[in-house]
């Protein structure tokens, strides 16, 4: 086959290839105003010209001006819908469209929303802490073993926290004070318990606290950009839920720091139990 002979695709004419670009930029919106704007000069065109009767001229008039008065309100409600979106997003963007809290903060076991499974450091605030540690007392004993890093603050049940413990339950009245010393002892011997499982492998640090903590939190990871931060909101005279929150690293990185320098705070606060725990 011949070079004359190689078939070759064809050709617009620059002319059509000018009008077909130029179609292809008039929107609908343009389309239809040139429209208008064409009768109506072909309107006034006949009516200055006497080419028909003036009856004609003034219908085609009123008809023009119908179309343009449709056309006003329709780009009035076009209108109304881009200021009410942008409102939306505006307000989203301050916080003012935020998801609704009842989805935002979950009723669940206390220091259940995140799991601590391959987690190389885990931090646990509480009063307590009996429900969370029994909870998670076989991924705490995985993970100690694997060689992470356990921070466990809860009440002193020798300090003053116990009584202020069951004041704030509404327990005063009944002895609360020895209810929360007791519900404390059971946390410290699953703390002994994990702390003989490690076999150095991990390390275990309890600190008691002579205050009763505003919330429980569990922190894992922390400080890397996974990290998660659940926060147990405390109830007075509880029904046997709570209210529970979770913060992520990477997504809310303004009260996901505050938290965790909210640990660190408590944990510099707290003395040191060493007691069988390596």
């Amino acid at each position: 086959m011949t070079g004359a002979d190689v078939p070759r695709p064809a050709q617009t004419a620059p002319g059509g290839s000018r009008r077909t670009a130029l179609l292809r930029r008039l929107t609908g919106r343009e389309l239809e105003a040139y429209l208008v704007s064409g009768a109506a000069l072909v309107v006034g065109a006949l009516g200055l010209f006497n080419v028909t009767s003036p009856e004609v001229v003034a219908a085609a008039t009123l008809a023009v001006l119908g179309v343009i008065t449709f056309d006003l309100l329709t780009g009035r409600r076009r209108l109304r819908r881009i200021e009410s979106t942008l409102r939306t997003l505006a307000g989203n963007l301050r916080g003012d469209g935020a998801d609704s809290v009842d989805r935002l903060l979950t009723p669940t076991v206390p220091g259940g929303a995140v799991g601590v499974a391959g987690a190389r450091d885990i931090r646990l605030v509480g009063v307590t802490l009996s429900r969370t540690i029994r909870n998670h007392l076989d991924e705490l004993r995985q993970q100690l073993a694997a060689g992470a890093t356990v921070r466990v603050a809860l009440i002193d049940p020798t300090g003053t926290a116990p009584q202020e413990a069951a004041r704030r339950n509404g327990l005063d009245a009944l002895g609360g004070g020895e209810v929360f010393e007791h519900r404390i002892q059971p946390t410290i011997d699953l703390l002994d318990y994990l702390a003989a499982q490690t076999a150095g492998a991990g390390r275990l640090e309890v600190r008691l606290l002579r205050f009763v903590p505003a919330f429980g939190m569990v922190l894992v990871d922390p400080e890397d950009p996974g990290g998660r931060i659940a926060i147990d909101i405390y109830s007075h005279r509880p029904d046997g839920r709570e209210a529970t929150v979770t913060l992520r690293a990477e997504r809310d990185p303004v009260w996901y720091r505050h938290f965790a320098l909210e640990f660190d705070r408590i944990w510099a606060s707290g003395r040191v139990r060493d007691e069988h725990l390596t």
